[in-house]
């Protein structure tokens, strides 16, 4: 097999080209785009607007601030989990694992404290930022017990 100059101009400018698109797509993710891929690799495609996303997204930060992955983990997964390869987590640091495994966690329990996604009368329903709510358990004894 004879490699031309043209065969190997043409490999280095598809390299190159490759490289540059997915430069592009880690660069354009958001921690939206984290929590949502995380959450459906989970639950399934999500019928969530984006603005019911980014209040929970707001909200999760505000409430967990040290939960959240560096941006470059963050998009690395993204990209993975985009594209349907959630076995790349496995080529990572062990503990970028393990944050990551917190992470999500993290994400599912306050998905489902912050949102109606448990409330909901079918499947196909669309899922709601609805905050956090203070205890309604008509039984439940808040008085500061006297010892």
């Amino acid at each position: 097999m004879k490699i031309t100059r043209r065969t190997a101009l043409a490999i280095v400018a598809g390299g190159i080209a490759s490289t540059g698109i997915a430069a592009a797509a880690v660069s354009s993710f958001s921690d939206e785009d984290l929590v949502r891929v995380t959450l459906e690799k989970y639950f399934g495609p999500l019928n969530m607007r984006i603005e019911h996303l980014q209040q929970f997204v707001l909200e999760f930060q505000n409430r967990n601030p040290w939960i959240f992955p560096s941006a470059k983990v963050a998009d690395v997964v993204t990209l993975a989990e985009t594209v349907k390869l959630g076995k790349a987590r496995e080529l990572l640091p062990q503990d970028k694992r393990r944050d990551l495994r917190h992470f999500d966690r993290w994400v599912i329990a306050e998905f489902h404290m912050l949102t109606d996604y448990a409330w909901r009368s079918s499947p196909d329903d669309p899922v709601r930022f609805t905050g956090w709510h203070p205890c309604t358990n008509p039984f439940a004894d808040l008085e500061l017990q006297n010892a």
